[in-house]
């Protein structure tokens, strides 16, 4: 099911943005995703993430073409490669020595989209939160914000918003 939606999201991206779906890298091999995700101590309700990154794994990014550069109209977050949004899941654990508000965010929240800069979107890896989504600002005294109840409805507004061209509920 999750397949087609995300097949449905590519489509509706391939209308608003065809510079950026061409950009689009292959997905990767389930298996090897688990692997690296296995490596890098991430645990918990990680099907979105292997299902977002067997489907895609992320884009190529190209400064010349930035204003096509993310998959949601009227916003700056781009889509990384696995390996990097590794990089970013353990760079969280980091923050911490800096800030300790942070400490909320280890281990839990696993970014699949990324701003440039200290947001992210995020998928909870506690099983008991349904795959929920939610927005991570790194400057904010509250670090995590809700977005979406589920990975399915976030799919969905995804789609809502290239059909429409409109931003995402999450940004309104």
């Amino acid at each position: 099911m999750r397949k087609e939606v995300l097949d449905n999201f590519e489509k509706a991206l391939l209308q608003r943005n065809p510079i950026l779906a061409e950009r689009l890298e292959p997905g990767l091999p389930e298996a090897r995703i688990r692997r690296m995700l296995q490596r890098a101590k991430v645990e918990g309700a990680i099907d979105p993430v292997v299902e977002l990154f067997a489907w895609k794994n992320g884009s190529r990014l190209d400064p010349t073409v930035a204003q096509h550069a993310s998959p949601f109209p009227h916003s700056d977050y781009i889509f990384m490669d696995l390996e990097m949004m590794i990089v970013d899941f353990l760079g969280f654990k980091e923050g911490v020595l800096y800030h300790a508000r942070m400490a909320e965010l280890v281990g839990r929240y696993f970014p699949i989209f990324w701003d440039g800069s200290n947001g992210w979107i995020a998928t909870d890896l506690q099983h008991s939160q349904s795959n929920r989504v939610v927005l991570v600002d790194a400057q904010a005294d509250k670090p995590v914000r809700p977005a979406y109840d589920s990975f399915d409805q976030f799919l969905k507004d995804a789609i809502r918003a290239n059909e429409k061209n409109d931003k995402l509920e999450c940004f309104k």
